[in-house]
């Protein structure tokens, strides 16, 4: 009788030893490092998330910031420009009623000035009124 073929056996041993060994510092390590991976990749992409949303919440923050200033910029602005008017309104009307005073005191003046010339016209009328009558006669008329 011939004794079995163990050679079988032997490769099944050895299948498992080497699975055994492989398993052990192979297997096990790089299954680790590979859950380590992706623990860090997990963890960095929340990070990444979490410093996503808080670069949202500043920009909306500045935004809201940026509009706030633009309004009050406005505001003040607008008040700026209501005060120039209203400055601008006094001064035009302080110049016309100066206006009105220059020409009040002129016209004055004039008047005056055509009346004392009015008052020298009929005076030399007279007197040329005499003189023309004197020569017209011939004789010296009162």
């Amino acid at each position: 009788m011939q004794l079995p073929d163990l050679s079988l056996f032997l490769v099944v041993i050895i299948f498992w030893a080497a699975y055994v060994v492989l398993r052990k510092f192979l297997l096990s390590p790089l299954g680790a490092v590979l859950a380590e991976r992706e623990q860090r990749a997990d963890s960095a992409r929340a990070a990444s998330e979490s410093a996503l949303e808080r670069q949202r919440e500043v920009a909306a923050d500045l935004d809201r910031r940026l509009t706030d200033a633009r309004r009050e910029a406005l505001a003040h602005r607008e008040a700026a420009r209501a005060a120039a008017g209203e400055r601008r309104q006094a001064l035009l009307e302080e110049a016309q009623q100066k206006s009105r005073v220059v020409a009040a005191e002129a016209q004055a003046s004039l008047e005056r000035e055509v009346l004392a010339a009015r008052q020298q016209l009929g005076a030399e009328a007279r007197t040329i009124a005499g003189e023309i009558a004197s020569y017209a006669l011939g004789r010296k008329v009162a």
